[in-house]
């Protein structure tokens, strides 16, 4: 064979290679493990008015994103005190590091001013396949919070659980992981139910109508279930997760989709879910739903309030994931 059959015997190969190759597989032990904060120096207020929130409790939350290989990526982090009056951050500055699956530590990225919303944004390049953790600081009083950053190939396999009466027992128990005072009391078979999807290799989400200063509680909550506390979505607003709960979450099911999550189940317990499910294209068979509106909008009823009979009968036959 000359050496233009050989080039062009290399270049099919690798084109064929890169077009079978399978996406990488999710590592939920990364997701789960637990950094210290990156250390950083504290400095003075750039906007006084704030000495008087934050000795109140923060409920500070970076909003977990999915992004596909290659693609510009801007994370937004959420600053605010107060359990009953949630006050802004306004005009302070903040601190974002960024730790990978392979790092030993935080990687200090930039600074950025928070808003008159108490946002703060996180612009990044196009990056690598993988799962990554980042930490926003505030410069004025130290604290900070965690969020998860996960970028991936096209047709990464997930699952997608509902939290409120699908994975906790009702929706009213959100309470509790708020005010820490609590655990919510989990369904009966709902650790199992994750956690098998995990150890078949598939890309856990969590998306709820649980307003963003909920997500503080609803990590604690995951990681006391022994669950990854990412990829998480909450809501932006009261308004959204009061009235318009279905068309939120069928618009964060297909901007999943779009940068290459591809939803083979997603488990429900509410009228919205089953909803948001149909709407973004899911089929009934991959549609579950729990509860006293199992079986609404065609989705797939399980029954018994119970995921026992489920797990076993449809969920450990289900195939691993198609990743590496």
């Amino acid at each position: 064979m000359n050496n233009k059959k050989l080039l062009l015997a290399s270049l099919l190969l690798t084109s064929a290679s890169s077009v079978f190759a399978l996406p990488q597989c999710p590592q939920p032990e990364f997701m789960e493990q637990r950094f210290s904060a990156p250390n950083f120096e504290t400095g003075q207020y750039k906007n006084g008015l704030n000495r008087s929130i934050t000795w109140l409790p923060n409920y500070h939350m970076i909003h977990d994103e999915v992004a596909a290989v290659g693609n510009p990526i801007t994370m937004t982090a959420k600053f605010d005190y107060g359990r009953v009056v949630h006050k802004d951050l306004e005009f302070e500055t903040v601190k974002f590091y960024i730790r990978g699956q392979s790092d030993t530590q935080w990687q200090y990225l930039t600074s950025a001013t928070t808003n008159s919303d108490g946002k703060a944004t996180l612009s990044l390049g196009g990056m690598s396949a993988g799962q990554y953790r980042i930490y926003a600081g505030v410069v004025a009083d130290g604290t900070g919070t965690e969020g998860y950053l996960t970028v991936v190939e096209p047709n990464t396999e997930a699952v997608l659980f509902d939290i409120d009466g699908t994975l906790t027992e009702s929706d009213a128990e959100q309470v509790g992981d708020y005010t820490e005072i609590d655990y919510a009391d989990a369904k009966d078979g709902a650790y199992t139910l994750v956690r098998s999807y995990l150890d078949l290799g598939y890309q856990p989400i969590f998306l709820t109508a649980r307003v963003y200063w909920y997500g503080k509680g609803t990590r604690r909550w995951l990681s006391w279930m022994g669950l990854p506390p990412g990829y998480l979505r909450t809501s932006l607003s009261n308004e959204t997760s009061l009235f318009k709960t279905a068309q939120y979450k069928t618009e964060q099911i297909n901007k999943l989709e779009a940068n290459g999550i591809k939803i083979v189940r997603a488990y429900g317990n509410a009228k919205t879910d089953a909803e948001a499910f149909i709407k973004s294209g899911l089929s009934a068979s991959q549609s579950f739903t729990i509860g006293e509106e199992a079986g609404y909008y065609g989705t797939t009823a399980i029954s018994n309030n119970s995921y026992n009979e489920h797990i076993a009968t449809q969920v450990n036959n289900f195939p691993n994931a198609n990743c590496q």
